[in-house]
């Protein structure tokens, strides 16, 4: 049959609705972008009046339908200022589908997909439309799924880290994953909590240091910072801070009740890194971006957020969580997920999916299109220089004295 196409999510989640949850780690990208389109809609749905898309210019979806007439082996969601997201594994997918947008007469900036269909399509939409290609990233997808023997029911949170006398066990309930990362594995001291309304502007701005240093485009840092803080999906690392010189004086004070209060009063706790959460949708969850600050890097803090919030998300709770909203909206995540999703750069070794348990799932390239591209314009000929008029010099009067 071939390329499928729609503009109504309804029909697209109907026909390859099943496909994509099947298949979840692999197509998170396409399941939180029709998650974030199906909310973009019931946000419209609600504001009466407001201006609808034009015809054929909106988000656009589709599915791969087998000659046999089997159930779907690939979709696509595409979003004009996005690049366009493909799931599927045929190289002749990317192919057609070039031509099916061609015809549509849809505006591509580029391509997120499964590197060879990816590559396919990308020769092909060059070929017809003359642009250029250039290679933005290529990423490996990791999941990690399952719940070690002995932990707590999902949704309630754990009570300090488990027994040294209980070797870490792996994870039978999901064949083909890896074994659950120790609770033990060495680190640097600190803790989880939830970011909330009074951590929005700190927020916004990691959020916008990020997206600088990845090279991506974030429309509002604060909106985004809003909507993440919404249902949790902002998370700090947070390290005690060192201790002030006032606090070091105090503890000698003549006064026992001033000297009890000093030492009751720890340091402050001070943000080190950052990761994002998507929604859970077909129950996973992506972490989406990790960040430290350049100040902190080369410390452990993303290694040991990455460990935490995955723990965190997949049992409800954990070692290390800050006391508060953090145990109530990690462990409302872990009612509804079952496996956590990483997407990395490639050029990360592939022992840091093992050393945590993630397990690798596939590889995608994300390519970007230039402008058109063509020979240059011959310039017409100038012809020959006009040459001045010559003759002898005029000659200057003589002076007299």
């Amino acid at each position: 049959m071939g390329w499928c196409t729609t503009f109504e999510l309804d029909q697209f989640a109907a026909a390859a609705g099943g496909y994509l949850r099947s298949r979840s780690a692999e197509n998170t990208l396409l399941l939180s972008a029709a998650q974030a389109a199906q909310a973009a809609q019931a946000g419209r749905a609600q504001v009466a009046g407001q201006q609808q898309a034009a015809p054929g210019t909106g988000m656009l979806f589709g599915w791969w339908e087998p000659p046999d007439g089997s159930e779907p082996r690939g979709a696509f969601v595409h979003d004009p200022p996005v690049p366009l997201l493909i799931s599927g594994r045929a190289p002749e997918m990317g192919a057609a589908l070039a031509a099916t947008l061609a015809k549509l007469g849809r505006q591509v900036c580029g391509v997120d997909a499964p590197t060879e269909v990816a590559d396919a399509f990308a020769a092909a939409w060059s070929r017809r439309g003359g642009t250029t290609v250039r290679a933005h990233r290529n990423c490996r997808v990791y999941r990690l799924a399952g719940v070690p023997q002995g932990t707590p029911p999902q949704g309630t949170p754990a009570q300090g880290p488990p027994s040294r006398a209980t070797p870490p066990q792996s994870m039978p309930a999901v064949p083909g994953t890896g074994g659950w990362p120790s609770a033990e594995v060495p680190g640097p001291a600190g803790r989880l909590r939830v970011a909330t309304t009074e951590d929005q502007g700190l927020l916004a701005d990691w959020l916008t240091a990020f997206a600088t240093e990845a090279a991506e485009r974030i429309s509002s840092p604060a909106d985004l910072a809003a909507d993440l803080i919404s249902y949790g999906g902002a998370v700090f690392w947070e390290v005690p801070g060192k201790p002030s010189r006032l606090r070091d004086a105090a503890l000698y004070l003549p006064i026992p009740h001033h000297r009890d209060l000093a030492q009751s009063a720890g340091p402050a706790h001070q943000p080190t890194a950052l990761a994002t959460l998507t929604r859970p949708v077909a129950g996973t969850v992506r972490i989406a971006a990790v960040y430290t600050l350049p100040e902190r890097r080369r410390s452990g803090y993303a290694t040991a957020l990455t460990l935490a919030v995955s723990r965190a998300v997949l049992t409800g709770g954990g070692p290390g969580i800050a006391p508060g909203r953090a145990l109530g909206v990690l462990g409302a995540m872990a009612r509804h997920v079952n496996e956590v999703v990483m997407i990395t750069d490639k050029n990360r070794p592939d022992r840091w999916g093992g050393r945590f348990g993630y397990q690798l799932v596939s590889e995608r390239a994300v390519l970007r299109f230039g402008p058109v591209t063509g020979p240059m314009p011959r310039t017409q000929p100038s012809g020959a220089m006009p040459r001045l008029a010559t003759g002898p010099l005029p000659r200057l009067p003589r002076l007299r004295g």
